[in-house]
């Protein structure tokens, strides 16, 4: 403001050719004369400018999913889930329903844009305010498990309206088995996730054991092969029989860096879980009679630094679960041409050392992570 006073004092002497020289430390006897709308206008220039509305304030998400509410039919073999949506701000949105693999077969109202979004099936939309939206699944037959993957939602819940006589329906959550004997409610997680329904014969399941008394399931014999070739390109190919008297989910993670090829459960392709950390988690059907086995065959692979022509070592592991392994075998083999030697968690089976490569065990042990150092040399001959 003191700064446009000066330059209004100076366009005035120079006007009025006065010899007086305006500065700084005049202006307290000096006299200005400009219009009111002139002195509005400087005003105006001085004061904050003010916020638009719009700008003072933003939603934290521009819409969410608010509640959601599963019911299980078993008559017509189909889950519906009713979802309450809301777009808060205006403009097109993409609002996560569930998880892209699960089997949707149809959807409510039919003009509803659902597109697949990552992991997710999400609603695309632009219509501001509360919507509902409706996705109906399938239900797998009796004794096999329904995997649902559930987007994160505040109000959670599964309603069951009817059971057939002596029919019960098992809820797993992550490790936790929950079960519905009668026609109600369950609550579901709020952050989503996997989950498994399963409706199977009261008079056929074994009951339900308490949280941290039992194991879900054991496995009695895990097989690997690992070949190493010249470049590091390393290959890992396993079989593992699990032992369960209901569905469970065998967790394993594998070790760092490596990347899932294929998994089959009993034959079957199936495409297990997998996050950005390396676990899986391979879904166990309901067994056809108590303590039945499955047996899980994957592959997986992993890259080293090349081979060194004369020696070296390299670092190899096995994948790691929590259930309880009695036995856990693993084959090591590199080219022909090196001697091997090891270090580690492991021991090697003296019964096995005629076939090639290094024969190792690991034996009754739970949430450990088979390892070894492998040290190879560079045959010479004699």
């Amino acid at each position: 403001m003191k700064a446009l006073l000066i330059l209004l004092l100076g366009a005035v002497t120079l006007t009025a050719q006065t010899p007086a020289r305006v500065t700084a430390a005049t202006l307290d006897d000096s006299e200005v004369r400009i219009t009111y709308g002139e002195l509005k206008r400087l005003v105006a220039a001085t004061l904050p400018k003010e916020v638009p509305s719009s700008a003072k304030s933003k939603a934290p998400v521009g819409a969410a999913l608010l509640a959601s509410h599963y019911q299980l039919d078993p008559k017509s073999g189909t889950i519906t889930a009713e979802m309450q949506v809301e777009s808060i701000e205006d403009g097109w949105q993409s609002i996560p329903l569930t998880g892209a693999a699960s089997s949707v077969i149809a959807v409510e109202p039919k003009d509803a844009r659902i597109i697949v979004s990552g992991d997710h099936l999400c609603l695309v939309t632009d219509k501001a305010g509360p919507q509902s939206v409706k996705l109906t699944f399938s239900l797998s037959p009796e004794g096999q498990g329904t995997v649902l993957h559930l987007a994160a939602s505040p109000v959670a819940a599964l309603e069951v309206k009817e059971l057939a006589e002596n029919q019960v329906l098992r809820l797993q959550i992550g490790s936790e088995v929950k079960t519905l004997a009668r026609p109600g409610f369950m609550a579901l997680p709020a952050a989503g996730g996997e989950i498994v329904l399963s409706l199977v014969d009261a008079r056929k399941s074994a009951p339900v054991a308490a949280s941290g008394l039992t194991d879900d399931a054991i496995v009695s014999l895990a097989t690997y092969t690992t070949q190493v070739v010249r470049d590091g390109s390393v290959l890992t190919e396993g079989t593992i029989t699990v032992r369960h008297d209901h569905p469970v989910k065998l967790a394993l993670q594998l070790p760092e860096a490596a990347k899932l090829l294929q998994c089959h459960v009993n034959g079957d392709p199936v495409r297990p879980v997998v996050n950005d950390a390396g676990r899986v988690e391979i879904p166990l059907d309901d067994p056809a009679t108590d303590g039945a086995e499955s047996e899980v065959k994957l592959s997986f692979t992993a890259t080293l630094a090349a081979l060194q022509a004369a020696e070296g070592e390299l670092d190899l592991a096995l994948p790691q679960t929590p259930f309880f392994a009695k036995q856990i075998d693993w084959n090591v083999q590199l080219p022909a041409a090196y001697d091997l030697s090891f270090a580690g968690n492991v021991d090697p089976i003296a019964d096995k050392a005629t076939s090639p490569g290094l024969h190792l065990r690991k034996s009754l042990c739970r949430d450990q992570q088979p390892q070894a150092r492998i040290t190879y040399r560079k045959r010479t001959s004699n």
